[in-house]
Parts: C-alpha cells; sequence; structure tokens
C-alpha cells in the first residue's frame, strides 16, 4: 500500500466533498433570479463535466499531464475564490476539477484496496476539519481556517507534482518488461516461488496447498497471482495495470466503475459524511455524532484490507463474484432505512451500516474491470442532490429518500460481478481477520481529538438567568439557512454577531439549516449556540434538517414539538412550543413557519388553527415566526379574531416591511401576544441584510 498515493486520494477526497459543499448554497443563489429549473439545468451541464474528462483522459497525448492539470486547476481555482470571494463560477470549476482529479488519482492508484483506504482517510480528515469549525467549512470560514485549507491544498499540488511512479500502478512498459522478465507479473517458477514462502509464513490463506493449487492455477491460466498472457494483454490495453504515471496511453486512465465514486460522493453529502444530519436525526450531542462517523470509517478501513481483492489480505472469504457485492447493496438499503426514517440510536447504526457496505460496493467497482458509466460520473452526484432538494418546492411524486435508497442499489450493483485477482474460496483466515490495525489507521485515530477538542470548547453549563416579567426582548428571524442573500455564502457568523448585537432574552429562527446542500452542509443550530451560548430547542421539518429552533438562557419546560397540517404543501412544516420561566411567572413560546405559496391560503389558514390549538388560556403566550401572510389578508384575521395582539401594529410600525432585504415590499414575519402580554417596543433590524428577511425584535411586559 503506497502511502504517498493514500495520501493523495485522501486529500483530494477531503477537498473535493468541500467545493460539492460549497456549490449548494451558490447553486441554490441562482434559482432565485434563474429560476428553479434553469438553475438545475446549469447544475446538470456543470457536472456532466467530471464525467467527460475521464472519459478523455485516454485520449489525452502523452505529452499532457492530464492529472497534474486537473490538480493545478483545482489550486488556481481555490486560491482565486480565497483571493476574491467564492464565486459560483470558481467554486463550480474547482469541484468539477477537484472530482476529475480525484477519479484519475483513485484509478491510478496501486490496487483498489488502497484506493478506497485513501477515500475513507479522506473521509476522517474531513470530518476532523469539520469538527474544528463547528461543520462550517474553511472555504466560507475565517482566515485562519482558509489559510489552513489552503496550505492542505498546495500539499496536495506538491504531491500530484513529485508523486514517483511506482505509486501507480505501473504503464504498459512497465507490464510488458515484467512480462518478458517473468517478474512479478508473470512466470510459473515466480509465483510457485511466492506461494511457498507465503505457505511457510502463514501467507494469504495460511494454508500452504492452497497458496501452491491457486499459484499454479494462475501461472497456467493467467489468473489471479499474474499470468504472462494477462500480463501481456494488458501491456496491450491498459486493462487493470495499465495506468500509467502520466503516460496519455490508452492505459493511463485505468479502469474501474468510476460512476461509482460519483454515488458515493452523493451518500458522503446526504448521510456519511453529514454531522449535522446525524446530529438532528437522532438527537445526539453533534461532537459525538462526528466521533461515531470517524470510529465508523476506521472500521471500516480495516474491513476494505480484509477482503478478498487485489491490496487485501483475503482474510474475508467470498467464493463468488455475486456475494459481497449482495449482501453490500442489501446492507446500504437497510441501513439508509434506518438512518433517514429512524430515530435515537438507530439513526448512527443506520449510518454506520451505510458506510460499511458503500466501502464494499467501492471497493469492488473500482477494482472492477472496463470503465463503462465513465461519463455519468459527475451526474450520479449531482442528479440524487438536487432532486432530493427540489423535492421542497416541486414535489416529487415520492418521498424524496427514495432517492437514496435508490441510489445506494446502484452503488450495490456496481459491486458485484467478477474482479481480477480474486482466489475465491470459503476458508476464513482467522489470522488475517484479528491481524493487528494499519499504519494508517494509527494514524488517523488522532482525528478524534477533533470532535474531544470539540466538546471540550463547548460553552460551560450554567444555570438558567432569571429574568423579570418586564421588557422581556424576543428576536424572531427567517434565516434562510444560515447563508447569506447577496452572496450566497454560507456564513453562520454573521447570525450569531447579528443576534449578539441586540441582546435578547429569547430567539425564535426559522428555516434554520443542519447539513441540508443548499445550506452548504452547517448545523446552524449548534453553531448559533455555542456562538451565543444559549443552549437551544430544535423542531425539525421538511427531511429534519430543515426547521424551526428556540435559544434563550431562561429556564426552559414543557417542550412540545408537532407536525403542521401539509394541505397544498408543497414542504411538510412543524412549530415548537416551549414554557419559559420568568420571576416565578411563565410564558408559553410558541414558533413556527407556516407555508410561503400565495395561494396556499386555505393551508396557512389549517396551519394558524393547529397553532393556537396548541395555546392554554390560562397562560401568557407568544406566537412568533414567518408566517408568510400580508396584513390584508385573511389569516390575521384568525389572531386578531381571537383576541390577540400584533406587537408591529400595536406600537405604531405596521408600515415597516419585513421582507426581502434587497428591495422590501411586504410584511410576512409576525409576533403576535395573548391578552395577558402588552408590547412597549418594536423593530425591524433593517440593517441586516444576511437573510432575505430582516429579523424583528419585540419587547414584552406579563400584565
Amino acid at each position: 500500500m503506497s502511502r504517498r498515493s493514500l495520501a493523495l486520494v485522501a486529500l483530494l477526497f477531503a477537498v473535493t466533498a468541500q467545493l460539492l459543499r460549497a456549490c449548494g448554497p451558490l447553486l441554490d443563489q441562482l434559482a432565485g433570479p434563474v429560476g428553479i429549473v434553469n438553475a438545475a439545468l446549469i447544475a446538470l451541464a456543470i457536472f456532466a463535466v467530471p464525467g467527460v474528462l475521464v472519459m478523455a483522459a485516454p485520449r489525452v497525448p502523452s505529452r499532457i499531464p492530464l492529472l497534474t492539470a486537473t490538480t493545478a486547476g483545482l489550486v488556481l481555482a481555490w486560491s482565486a475564490g480565497q483571493v476574491f470571494g467564492l464565486s459560483l463560477a470558481l467554486t463550480a470549476a474547482g469541484a468539477v476539477l477537484a472530482m476529475a482529479a480525484l477519479a484519475l488519482t483513485v484509478r491510478r492508484a496501486a490496487d483498489p484496496v488502497t484506493a478506497t483506504v485513501g477515500l475513507l482517510a479522506g473521509g476522517v480528515v474531513d470530518l476532523c476539519i469539520r469538527s474544528l469549525t463547528v461543520t462550517w467549512d474553511p472555504a466560507w470560514g475565517q482566515l485562519p481556517s482558509r489559510l489552513g485549507m489552503t496550505a492542505l491544498v498546495l500539499v496536495l499540488l506538491l504531491l500530484v507534482i513529485g508523486r514517483p511512479t511506482d505509486d501507480l500502478r505501473g504503464d504498459a512498459t512497465f507490464a510488458a518488461t515484467d512480462t518478458k522478465t517473468g517478474g512479478a507479473t508473470g512466470g510459473l517458477r515466480d509465483d510457485l516461488t511466492a506461494a511457498a514462502t507465503a505457505a511457510k509464513s502463514g501467507g494469504a490463506t495460511g494454508d500452504p496447498r492452497d497458496d501452491l493449487t491457486v499459484a499454479a492455477t494462475a501461472a497456467k491460466t493467467g489468473g489471479p497471482l499474474g499470468g504472462a498472457t494477462d500480463a501481456a494483454t494488458d501491456a496491450k490495453t491498459g486493462r487493470e495495470t495499465g495506468a500509467g504515471a502520466e503516460t496519455g496511453s490508452p492505459g493511463a486512465a485505468g479502469t474501474g466503475r468510476t460512476w461509482a465514486l460519483g454515488g458515493y460522493l452523493a451518500l458522503w453529502t446526504t448521510t456519511l459524511g453529514n454531522p449535522a444530519f446525524a446530529a438532528s436525526q437522532s438527537g445526539v450531542a453533534l461532537q459525538l455524532c462526528v466521533a461515531v462517523l470517524i470510529v465508523v470509517l476506521l472500521v471500516a478501513i480495516e474491513l476494505v484490507r480484509r477482503l478478498t481483492l487485489h491490496g487485501g489480505t483475503n482474510a474475508i472469504p467470498e467464493p463468488d463474484h455475486w456475494i459481497a457485492g449482495s449482501a453490500a447493496l442489501a446492507g446500504m438499503v437497510g441501513g439508509l432505512v434506518l438512518a433517514w426514517w429512524g430515530t435515537g440510536p438507530w439513526v448512527l447504526l443506520g449510518i454506520a451500516l451505510t458506510q460499511l457496505s458503500a466501502t464494499v460496493a467501492v471497493a469492488r467497482a473500482t477494482a472492477a474491470p472496463g470503465n463503462r458509466g465513465d461519463w455519468a460520473y459527475g451526474l450520479v452526484w449531482v442528479l440524487p442532490v438536487l432532486l432530493f432538494q427540489v423535492h421542497y418546492d416541486m414535489p416529487l411524486p415520492f418521498d424524496n429518500r427514495w432517492l437514496l435508497i435508490a441510489l445506494g442499489v446502484a452503488l450495490g450493483f456496481a459491486g458485484m460481478g467478477r474482479r481480477p485477482l480474486h482466489p475465491g474460496g470459503w476458508r476464513i483466515d482467522l489470522r488475517g481477520l484479528v491481524a493487528r490495525p494499519s499504519p494508517a489507521t494509527g494514524v488517523l485515530v488522532l482525528a478524534l481529538l477533533g470532535p474531544a477538542l470539540m466538546y471540550a470548547t463547548r460553552p460551560p453549563t450554567t444555570d438558567p438567568v432569571v429574568a423579570g416579567t418586564v421588557d422581556v426582548k424576543v428576536l424572531s428571524w427567517n434565516v434562510k439557512y444560515g447563508r447569506d442573500d447577496a452572496t450566497g455564502r454560507a456564513n453562520p457568523r454573521q447570525l450569531a454577531d447579528a443576534i449578539r448585537a441586540v441582546n435578547p432574552d429569547v430567539v425564535v429562527l426559522q428555516e434554520v439549516s443542519r447539513g441540508w446542500a443548499i445550506g452548504g452542509g452547517v448545523d446552524v443550530a449548534e453553531y448559533l449556540s455555542r456562538e451565543l451560548g444559549m443552549p437551544f430547542v430544535w423542531s425539525p421539518a421538511a427531511d429534519g434538517q430543515f426547521g424551526n429552533l428556540l435559544l434563550t438562557r431562561l429556564p426552559i419546560s414543557g417542550v412540545r414539538t408537532g407536525s403542521l397540517p401539509y394541505g397544498q404543501g408543497p414542504m411538510g412544516r412543524s412549530y415548537l412550543k416551549a414554557t419559559l420561566g420568568l420571576d416565578g411567572r411563565s410564558l408559553d413560546v410558541i414558533t413556527a413557519h407556516l407555508t410561503h405559496r400565495k395561494p396556499n391560503t386555505p393551508t396557512r389558514l389549517a396551519q394558524i388553527d393547529e397553532l393556537v390549538a396548541q395555546v392554554d388560556p390560562a397562560v401568557p403566550t407568544l406566537v412568533a415566526g414567518d408566517f408568510n401572510f400580508w396584513p390584508s389578508w385573511p389569516e390575521q384575521r384568525s389572531f386578531t379574531g381571537a383576541g390577540w395582539v400584533s406587537a408591529q401594529d400595536v406600537t405604531g410600525h405596521g408600515a415597516a416591511w419585513t421582507s426581502p432585504t434587497d428591495h422590501p415590499t411586504n410584511r410576512v414575519d409576525w409576533v403576535f401576544g395573548s391578552p395577558q402580554l402588552a408590547f412597549t417596543d418594536f423593530a425591524v433590524l433593517n440593517g441586516v441584510t444576511s437573510s432575505d428577511h430582516f429579523p424583528i425584535l419585540a419587547t414584552l411586559t406579563l400584565r
């Protein structure tokens, strides 16, 4: 296993994953001016390019070092983005080049096991970095994290430029020379000698007769251990051993079902490498979720090293070419069902099962002969992610989670079929199973320091603040997934700065993202809680990665969350109710985000009825959120007719617009109070333009 090759795959994977996440918010911002359909078509056009580049690799003249060129282009795009700001053009260019470089490197790795271990190691690096930044990628972050990530990208370029030829599979010349000299790829005597030596020393199978039989058969048939016939064929066709360093020969692109790598990246973006999703879905603390995901990757590294594949130890038997792929398919489907339909620790178990199964499928897909489907490489990433998100504005005729199930099935099929260097058999190598972990695993264990540091630096647990019943400040704000509305960049820090500046007692937020692709994969809830030192309560909506948030230092009790009527859709909505302690009295706070389409008044009225049904008439109650109706619409009368008071109107600020921030034309954000409340002040914070809604701040007193 080449350390340099492994490191190159790992760093490329970590950079690729970050750039793909960065594309989400920028593409979502593009949908505003051009429309969802046109933005989707642009996304498809962009991510058709990686497949084209991979397909073109065998036809590129030998004088053009394609891998070096794509990596250098990636470095330039990254550097320009850090200097001028990440735009869609620069980010998409970097993501496309990163995907192409990753695919070329994986296909040129020494063997499929090394390539897969590199991918898993890259996942560990990605998670460790994100644990240090509380899931806010360095691409968007503050200067120190951006400089650190830039240094990592430069190391990547140095690895590509300075890598030795023997880190790769060797070009056609190497294969042909080996064949002539009876070297590693050919020669009955060498194969028998190697087998005898392995048998004496407790080699691949631990049984001398088995090793000699396999070697003899392989030498006669050109099978698993080499064979002059296959080596000569490989030298001509570039199959398996024909991936040259930068030869540009027909074999330079290597083999393997590269499109499966795109599928794995899609699962990584949405599920496997998404600790915010894991925390939101399971209710487990974010830092613990990161630690669990890292441990699962370390286990996956040891699993793939023991597979019956070229580069593996063959400790785990595989008697035919269907069993491993079928098991991986079943594992991914079952794991995804647990992860996306389950709750609590079952979610983490589902993610673990999916990751281990995907590891087997990707390793076997990488080892597959031939390269059919290369053209779909980038599309296999973008289509599931894109359709998953588009579903919330243009509903699919089925639950969008089935897209991920279908992706798991496709990856399972990619892992099926015959593989080169596959001895078969049922014998389990017990010594191989319990062998010591690889040095790579030993080094990567240090990544657990990331979530440990995240835990150590969490805000201190303090007693709840005791507040009076006079001049209680409540801020309500639709934060649009935590991305800047003007630039499209994920930036939860500016949300924290805006909230901190007015020092509210209670904060209720809508459109909070916890891992959504169009939010950059950030856990906005956890980030704001840490930055503000305020515990949070979460109310998931849609797929559980999007919803309502309550932050406060006041005593919290009686938390209740639930779904609102779906009606005309197009997205599932939720409400959040909590009781706050105020100097011996109680204040109930309810927040929600109602359906957004103008013609959907019947649905909004039904949702308002559900909110009002949660109210205890004996307790002072405040209801606030983005309700998506204008003052002249009938929805307001559902509140005022029941005796509720609008904070904005009763304080004389009824003419102030709350959205959109670039050109305010409407008022859809509301704060209502029950008769036991008196509003003494109200403000639309129209100097804060980080979302498409202005924050609104109400000051109240309990009567």
